[in-house]
């Protein structure tokens, strides 16, 4: 039998493999337990055991420990040995490190003969021939558990009509209330319970990259994503996982706090509209600097290799598990980008999350000292850029962290950047940009607009928790901005944002229910006129006056119209 692997649900001494197209097939096994004991012949006693073997491991600091590796007939005795010794090395999941050494890793291909992987085939880039898909219903304010209307999106295509007309079966289903009931699929999450902002898609992704089932990733964190890609760079090189790493942060005084405790460089931009102009990207920035200086939780003030201006001092005897885990992640990112954007989205999100979880008290793999040195690095990197610019004669109008927007010579900075700091760069021209202000008339460092030889690009501009007609209104009035070639041709398109302003104002005044409501932590609400109310109790009004004023205060601010 071939096929890929979706899932696989553990029994005693077996383990039931579930391929795609909803086939099945069973190969014998145990499932490893590791266990800190000075009565390792207890554990033996337990009916379930059915092997004990002893293993030299390290700790995070260095220190040589015995584990204790116990083959289980089933996980039910995990849990009963897990409540009465220490169980380490608890990530990768216990079935992760079953499938793993039985070649059956998910979203692989492989062939099972006799109760037995006999070959298996890694894909590479490609995307598993799987069927996957979202089912979200709807009500007339959007996605809703009781609604009778339902979108889906099955491999890449757009599905919409009645639920009561849906009959769906995938081997990966994402779903959403009363959809659940409609869709059959061996994997079957509920949306409502998944905590990643990654699609079904993006999941898939994750598993195939942390060797882990789809159906425990289903509730983790971007974190947990992480951790066990760390882990298991820590499992190969035999360093115990822990389950808590105590955080003490040494004593500093007041003027060393200032001194570390900084983010990242961001500038005041130049305001105004600027033609051909460039956008210059460190790409993955924080992970880059992360595995170039071997930043990892006991890399860090471990000995005194680098020494740093903050204090801080960095160990180079060996890779960290943290640079070694983000660098084979930084390069599958960067070849799935042309190939499919949507993965390769799926982990952007690890490696966003790997610098802020370095500092994280619960991180298995950092510590606070690790996260200073992330950002020190950062900003002396983009303080060196910005005396490049300067050398080479490039005028730099605004920054922030890992980006520039500069007119000049970008070719030539983004080489000299490459070449002195040994980090990947990405630049993008810019027919023009708008860098705005605040109301007070001060600059404002996030939000901008421009436009690119591939169509419009805006940061700070539309957020979640606008009306829905302010949302549609700035993505019509950014349609609008795309016709400029220069910033001449945005002043006279200026009569085009108040024509689109005035139509607005009039939906305002006969738009649809749906126009008014807003998303808010999760929950639709609208602005009637004695308040905000919950648009799941139904639609009853909305304040005119006040998604008036709400649109015209973001046509102020945003276009500079009004």
């Amino acid at each position: 039998m071939e096929g890929y692997v979706i899932d696989a649900v553990p029994y005693r001494g077996r383990i039931k493999i579930v391929l795609d197209s909803f086939r099945e097939a069973w190969i014998k096994t145990t499932y490893p337990i590791y266990v800190i004991t000075d009565r390792p012949d207890l554990v033996m006693q337990h009916p379930s055991v059915v092997s004990h073997e002893e293993e030299e491991w390290r700790t995070l600091s260095g220190e040589r420990i015995t584990l204790h590796r116990y083959e289980l007939l089933d996980l039910e005795a995990r849990s009963y040995i897990s409540r009465r010794t220490t169980v380490v090395n608890q990530l990768p999941t216990t079935l992760s490190l079953v499938l793993d050494r039985l070649d059956a890793r998910p979203f692989r291909r492989v062939r099972i003969d006799e109760g037995k992987v006999l070959e298996f085939w890694d894909l590479g880039l490609s995307f598993p021939p799987v069927k996957y898909a979202t089912v979200i219903t709807h009500d007339w304010y959007g996605p809703s558990e009781t609604g009778n209307m339902f979108e889906a999106d099955v491999n890449g295509e757009k599905w919409r009509g009645l639920l009561r007309d849906l009959d769906l079966e995938v081997d990966v289903a994402g779903c959403f209330g009363r959809a659940c009931d409609h869709v059959k699929a061996p994997v079957k999450i509920k949306l409502e319970q998944k905590r990643s902002p990654v699609s079904i898609k993006g999941l898939i992704e994750w598993s195939y990259t942390c060797k882990t089932p789809v159906r425990e990733l289903v509730d983790a964190t971007i974190g947990k994503a992480l951790t066990t890609n760390e882990a298991w760079v820590a499992f190969e090189k035999k360093i115990v996982v822990p389950n808590k790493v105590p955080r003490v942060e040494k004593l500093r005084d007041m003027d060393e706090l200032l001194l570390n405790d900084k983010g990242g460089l961001v500038l005041f931009p130049r305001t105004g509209c600027f033609d051909d102009a460039w956008q210059v990207d460190f790409s993955s920035m924080y992970p880059s600097l992360i595995v170039k200086h071997n930043i990892s939780g006991e890399t860090v003030d471990a000995c005194d290799d680098v020494v740093t201006e903050i204090g801080h001092t960095i160990c180079n005897s060996e890779r960290g598990i943290v640079p070694e885990a983000l660098s084979w992640l930084i390069r599958r990112k960067e070849a799935l980008k042309p190939v499919d954007p949507e993965r390769a989205e799926a982990i952007k999100w690890i490696l966003v999350a790997s610098f802020g979880y370095l500092g994280y008290r619960n991180s298995k793999f950092g510590k606070i000292e690790a996260y200073e040195l992330v950002t020190y690095y950062a900003r002396k990197t983009l303080r060196r850029a910005l005396e490049i610019a300067q050398e080479i004669g490039v005028e730099v109008l605004h920054g922030i962290v890992d980006s520039l927007v500069i007119r000049g010579d970008a070719p030539q900075l983004v080489r000299r950047l490459e070449e002195e700091t040994g980090l990947h760069l990405r630049s993008t021209r810019l027919k023009w940009i708008v860098l705005g202000g605040r109301r007070d008339g001060l600059p404002y460092p996030m939000r901008y607009f421009g436009m690119t030889e591939e169509g419009m690009k805006y940061k700070g501009i539309i957020r979640r928790n606008m009306p829905n007609l302010v949302r549609d209104f700035l993505e019509s009035s950014m349609n609008i901005l795309s016709r400029a070639e220069t910033c001449e041709d945005l002043k006279r398109l200026r009569s085009n944002l108040l024509e689109n302003l005035r139509e607005y104002e009039e939906r305002v005044i006969h738009g649809e229910p749906r126009d008014f409501v807003m998303w808010v932590k999760g929950e639709p609400y609208v602005r009637g006129v004695r308040g905000f109310y919950n648009a799941r109790r139904g639609f009853m009004g909305r304040d005119t006056k006040y998604y008036l004023e709400y649109l015209r205060r973001t046509a102020r601010e945003v276009l500079g119209i009004g």
